[in-house]
């Protein structure tokens, strides 16, 4: 159920004024024994009495007339550089028009929303307001900055009595978390040079059949029609087929989540525009970044296509840096085993990394030995020997790899990668 609206009232400058001129003015009366100056006082201290209930009142009416706001965002979820548009609604609870009183306080009030800076970024927003007896829209112009979870919202209704004395902000309609999605770059062009003929590469120049997948041992987690129960029974432990079949070849997209904020953002842009590449290319991913759990064990676009673009830009919106280089090592080993775990035959491989531990090389080496894997090792500053020195390391082993910066440009990088593999 949507929050109840909630009003907070406070004096003005003018009613303060006002109460505290009328108890001076008062107590003087009093004190020289002037009626007028005790009648004057009183009527000052009253004029603030009535106008806080004429306030109060109205607030009440309107919080029994407009209960709820209706807030719509779009698109949503909201991309990093992409405009955004917010209309909030606030109407009313009866589909009866107003009394002449309320349609004059519907047009003095004035709305607003809160929005947080990472949405707007870091700009005031500039919104077209619109009303009617028995309603008010709000719209506005949004541009998000950061990736991740903002807060937008309540929107806040600002009213006043006639005489300026009093002053209530009420808020309608709560507090929402607005997702944002990485900005990412358009790298389908160069995805058939990733994935290669996808539809030939499993069985060569003949058309696959469904019966023609390579077949792996059963993990738990897997469908169950995925069973091939014949060679199960040969072999007596459970086979299923795997992901290579009708000729899609998956791939596996590694990231590395850097401790710099600037880094951070550029890595995951990076690796969210690879695997996008390879989805509208028609492949399903697997996408691992920071702690890896059993909800990464499927492919993205394997079972759902429709959504696929959404379920993967969905995964990076949390993503949040490490708390030290060692849970960040940790991390990234434990996501190159759960890809070792469940690689197909065929199956292309793309890491966006930082400089990598001895650990963290010694396991990625037996991904490089079919020579379909990628890796894009980012350094900066400090860390660009280092950068290089991984990226020599993972070509000894069979990996195409190439070096990078926070500030690279993602497409030009790209395809550098995948022509030669060398230093960018």
């Amino acid at each position: 159920m949507p929050p109840r609206p909630t009003s907070e009232t406070v004096l003005t400058s003018r009613g303060i004024g006002l109460a505290t001129g009328g108890v001076i003015v008062g107590g003087l009366g009093v004190g020289l024994a002037t009626p007028p100056l005790v009648y004057v006082g009183i009527a000052m201290v009253a004029s603030v009495v009535v106008g806080g209930l004429w306030l109060l009142l109205s607030i009440n009416g309107f919080l029994r007339r407009f209960p709820f706001a209706r807030r719509e965002v779009v698109p949503h979820p909201l991309t990093v550089g992409v405009p955004g548009r917010v209309t909030v609604t606030i109407s009313s609870s009866s589909g009866r028009r107003g009394s002449a009183l309320r349609t004059a306080l519907t047009e003095s009030l004035d709305i607003r929303e809160q929005a947080a800076s990472e949405l707007t970024g870091g700009m005031s927003t500039k919104a077209t307001v619109s009303r009617t007896a028995d309603a008010f829209s709000l719209a506005y112009s949004l541009l998000p900055s950061r990736r991740g979870r903002w807060p937008l919202g309540p929107a806040l209704v600002h009213s006043a009595d006639p005489l300026g004395i009093m002053f209530a902000a009420t808020s309608v309609g709560g507090e929402e978390l607005i997702p944002v999605w990485p900005s990412v770059v358009d790298l389908t062009a160069t995805a058939g040079a990733l994935m290669g003929q996808a539809d030939r590469v499993v069985l060569g120049a003949r058309s696959p059949s469904p019966d023609d997948a390579a077949l792996r041992d059963y993990r738990e987690g897997d469908d169950m029609r995925r069973v091939h129960w014949p060679s199960s029974a040969r072999k007596g432990t459970m086979l299923v087929r795997s992901d290579e079949r009708a000729g899609k070849r998956p791939a596996t997209v590694l990231l590395d989540l850097p401790r710099d904020g600037t880094a951070l953002e550029w890595s995951i842009s990076t690796a969210a525009s690879i695997g996008l590449s390879v989805l509208d290319a028609g492949h399903p991913v697997r996408f691992f970044a920071g702690p890896v759990g059993p909800e990464h064990v499927h492919h993205i676009g394997r079972d759902h296509p429709a959504g696929a673009r959404s379920d993967l830009l969905d995964k990076t919106v949390d993503l949040t840096a490490p708390p030290s280089d060692t849970v960040g090592a940790q991390w990234l080993l434990t996501a190159i085993r759960r890809t070792a775990e469940g690689v197909t035959n065929g199956e292309v491989i793309v890491g966006v990394f930082e400089p990598l531990n001895a650990q963290c090389l010694e396991a990625l080496v037996p991904l490089g030995d079919a020579g379909r894997a990628w890796a894009i090792v980012r350094g900066d500053g400090d860390n660009d020997e280092d950068a290089r020195d991984t990226a020599a390391a993972l070509r000894r082993a069979g990996w195409r790899a190439t070096t990078a910066h926070a500030r690279t440009d993602i497409d030009t990088l790209w395809s550098t990668l995948l022509t030669s593999g060398e230093n960018a």
